[in-house]
Parts: C-alpha cells; structure tokens; sequence
C-alpha cells in the first residue's frame, strides 16, 4: 500500500499538480515534507535536485504573477490577493523577514522591498529606514508585513507597538499605513481587521 492511498481527497489535487513538475518523486517529496506545501517549498528552494528546481522556478513565476496582478489593481481593495502574494512570497522561509509595499494615492502596487531579515523568531526593524524608502518610491501609503516561520500567525505586542510606531512616524510624512500582516504557512492575520491600527 502506498502512501498516496491515505491522501486526503485535496491532498491527492495537489500531488496530481505537484508530479508533472517533480515527476515520480512527488509522492514521496510530499509526504517527506509533512505534506505541507509550505515545507516542499523551502525544500525545494534549496534542493538541487531536477524537479525541484522546476518547482521553486515555478513558485517564482507565481510569485511575479501575483506581483503583476497587484500592480494592476487597487492592492488595498484586493486583500485577499496580497495574502495570497505574501504567503507565497514568505513559503518555506527559515528565518523571520520584513516587507513593505510601497502603494500610490490610488493604493496602486509602487515597489515591494524585503527590508529587514533577521532570525527563527525575531527581525529588528527601523522605522528610520522604512520612511527613507517611502520617501524614494514617493509612496503615499505601504503596507507592512513579516513572517512567523516557526509559530502561529498572531500578532505580538511587539508587532502592535511596531505597527502604532510606524504609523505615528510616517503620518509626520504624510504616508499613511494602510495594514501590517503576519504570515505564518498558509495562515494570514491582517492588523487593520483586527482592529489593532
């Protein structure tokens, strides 16, 4: 009996995407990565093994679809779709890392920058260098965002006190925060839904 035959029905889906690119490993790649996408991502950005380099080539290519469409709309009017970006944008990350989006007065997609990496469970991130940025793109709005690659993606106190410190500085700017989002796998918290800005 092979481990295939115990995949949920959605698990299944994703194995029959998953083969054509990793071919007859795919099964097993899954399964070896805790039949987490997340997990097969990291794995796959650093394996030099023929399918897997197609698959993270692939995961970029979606990555700068994503980054396309973005640019294209409205960001701040397509929540779903930044989660989306940034989820995938964030997979299989070892280490924690900061984003900003750089938005026009329409909350039209400017630039996104990787600002700040740090460790496992913590990045330091510098106000200063954040509203230097801003200034460049000429941003009118950003949103702000990082990863919990080893927890839940709840917001710390710390990242409420960050996301209050941002906006207070960059309001001085006349650049407004529209949300700060944490991602963790699959999961995606926005502060502004929670009320926390």
């Amino acid at each position: 009996m092979t481990a295939s035959l115990d995949f949920t029905a959605e698990q299944r889906r994703i194995v029959d995407v998953l083969r054509p690119i990793l071919g007859a490993e795919a099964d097993a790649l899954y399964e070896a990565n805790g039949r987490s996408l997340h997990k097969l991502a990291g794995f796959a950005r650093d394996s030099s093994m023929p399918g897997c380099r197609r698959l993270a080539t692939s995961l970029a290519l979606a990555q700068e679809l994503l980054a396309e469409e973005l640019t294209a709309a409205a960001v701040f009017d397509s929540p779903t779709a930044v989660g989306d970006f940034l989820k995938l944008h964030f997979a299989g990350q070892p280490y924690e890392s900061f984003v900003v989006m750089y938005l026009d007065a329409q909350h039209r997609l400017i630039a996104i920058e990787d600002l700040f990496r740090g460790t496992i469970a913590q990045t330091s991130v510098y106000p200063r260098e954040i509203a230097r940025r801003a200034l460049h793109h000429n941003a009118a709005a950003l949103i702000v965002a990082h990863n919990h690659p080893s927890g839940a993606a709840e917001p710390s106190r710390a990242d409420e006190a960050l996301t209050k410190a941002l906006e207070a500085s960059l309001a001085l700017l006349d650049v407004r925060v529209l949300d700060h989002l944490v991602i963790a796998g699959t999961q995606a918290t926005s502060l502004a839904q929670r009320g926390l800005m």
